[in-house]
């Protein structure tokens, strides 16, 4: 006798009640997990929240919210996808350029300055190191207790290293390796290897560090590669004019908001200080920000496993922008991430329909389907079982990647939906759930998890796919999302459980090429 999908679906929701699977779960700790996820209170001791969680695509990863949890009774985590960005880095060349801009700007305005405020003085004699794009200790140590953590929570699929398959994105020939560096120190904390002994305080000693194995798949970030993880090749997006890109945004919002506010009063205290006129752009201070984080994080240290912050405290920088002035700033790199790397970007879909339908062809135990567009995916690695395993082959997934990738990912599939990001006056005081430090952060965390839930002891062994989303710690509720569009017919949403058939009929639009075919019409 053949029994209809929606029938099966309907008599597991009911036997699932019926035996109490909607009971509140338990609560961390699980078994073996230290209360500690991810790292968090380690990783953030001594970084104060009212700074450090309003820098956007710059803060360092921090729990949102602690949503571990056991899963439902009956139920079962069959195979995990991490999506992770690369560790805290040294700036990019760009961004160096336009810090050092930034800090002569200062020095010039400040010298002739006879009354200059405490929290100015150190601007005189200040330099800011050269070395660009690489992880340094900070980073390596958040990869290494993300991937340590990873197994603690999922201990029925850790403990046999052979079920996990690392993907990452870069050159490591060219220099180009902070996601590759990343992943290495990933693999490590998750099979349960210690930290390398010894002090770390620079990116090199962290490369050479012993034990570091190589990831199993590195895409090429070389121009014309397709590389899911480090989308470069919709042609119309790249050629997107400034004004639409993340710089155009912010400078939209930095002359409506953060010049008349953080610029007018930075330029009234150096006038006041006896120091030259100076007319600062909105560039000035979205970098003064930006020291904060890359000073404070570029310049710990690691020392045998521990954390150790340059001088036992923050960086002068922070001290720069008043206590209110922050969620400013924040907002600035919210507004330019949302335009640049999100709902705002008119390609976003295109950019992260690759990956995705990597993630549904894994969860759904098949190699992604072949089209005569292969949109970003590489045809050749996704075409085969060695280089694109599926479960039950491999369970635990990490894949490494961009604040710029992971963005459109997280956008595509349909996560932190909500009103349009405004540049206008003090736009950030509208509710808006695109939150960037929330979704991207440094070492940031969107976490997939397949989970299976069967009915023992019943005439028929019915059992039912879901998948929940954890972003940096937090359950996305598939109530109203896109993404999941059954959730109100299913007792389990509450629980932050989506049948994966319901997610594979919200995106199956990502096997198709409609939206690749705008990067060329």
């Amino acid at each position: 006798m053949q029994i209809s999908l929606a029938l099966l679906s309907c008599v597991l929701s009911v036997a699932l009640a019926a035996q109490n699977i909607l009971a509140a779960p338990s609560p961390l700790p699980l078994p073996g997990v230290d209360n500690d996820l991810d790292g968090d209170k380690q990783l953030n001791d001594g970084l104060p929240a009212d700074i450090f969680h309003y820098m956007g695509q710059y803060s360092p990863r921090y729990l949102v919210k602690d949503d571990t949890t056991l899963v439902p009774p009956g139920c079962q985590v069959s195979a995990v996808s991490s999506l992770e960005r690369h560790g805290a880095r040294h700036f990019t060349s760009g961004a160096l350029k336009n810090a050092q801009a930034t800090l002569k700007t200062l020095k010039t305005a400040l010298s002739p300055a006879t009354n200059v405020p405490d929290n100015l003085r150190f601007i005189a004699n200040y330099t800011i190191g050269t070395e660009t794009g690489s992880l340094v200790p900070y980073g390596a140590l958040q990869a290494y207790l993300s991937g340590k953590s990873t197994a603690k929570v999922y201990p029925g699929l850790s403990g046999r290293s052979a079920k996990l398959f690392v993907r990452s994105s870069g050159d490591e020939a060219l220099g180009d390796d902070r996601v590759i560096v990343t992943a290495k120190y990933w693999r490590l904390g998750f099979e349960g290897k210690p930290f390398p002994s010894g002090d770390f305080s620079t990116s090199a000693q962290i490369r050479a560090a012993p034990g570091l194995t190589e990831p199993d798949v590195v895409f090429s970030e070389l121009t014309g590669q397709n590389n899911t993880l480090d989308v470069s090749t919709c042609t119309n997006e790249n050629n997107l004019p400034s004004s639409q890109r993340e710089s155009g945004a912010q400078s939209r919002y930095g002359a409506s908001t953060l010049l008349p506010t953080i610029g007018a009063r930075l330029q009234q205290v150096i006038k006041d200080a006896g120091g030259a006129n100076v007319t600062l752009t909105y560039s000035d201070i979205l970098n003064i920000g930006n020291l904060c984080s890359f000073e404070t994080l570029g310049l710990s240290t690691v020392q045998s496993g521990s954390l150790q912050l340059p001088n036992g405290k923050i960086s002068p920088w922070c001290n720069i922008f008043n206590h209110d002035e922050w969620p400013l700033y924040g907002y600035a790199l919210d507004v330019g991430k949302w335009t640049g790397a999100g709902y705002g970007n008119p390609y976003y879909k295109a950019l992260g329909q690759g990956y995705i339908r990597e993630l549904l062809a894994r969860f759904n135990g098949k190699l992604p389907p072949a089209l005569d567009k292969p949109t970003s995916l590489n045809s050749t690695i996704d075409g085969s079982n060695a280089t694109f395993p599926t479960p039950p082959a491999k369970s635990v997934f990490f894949d490494g990647s961009h604040d710029n990738n992971v963005g459109p990912i997280a956008a595509a599939f349909g996560l932190f939906d909500g009103p349009a990001l405004q540049t206008s006056s003090h736009a950030g005081q509208a509710p808006h759930n695109w939150v960037f430090s929330r979704i991207a952060p440094l070492q940031g965390k969107i976490v997939f998890e397949k989970i299976t839930c069967g009915v023992p002891n019943t005439p028929l062994p019915l059992s039912q796919d879901y998948l929940r989303v954890r972003a940096n710690g937090a359950i996305q509720s598939p109530s109203n999302a896109s993404w999941c569009p059954d959730a109100g017919l299913d007792p389990l949403s509450r629980l932050g459980l989506c049948k994966l058939s319901s997610v594979n009929k919200a995106l199956d639009w990502v096997n198709t090429d409609t939206e690749w075919q705008k990067c060329f019409a």
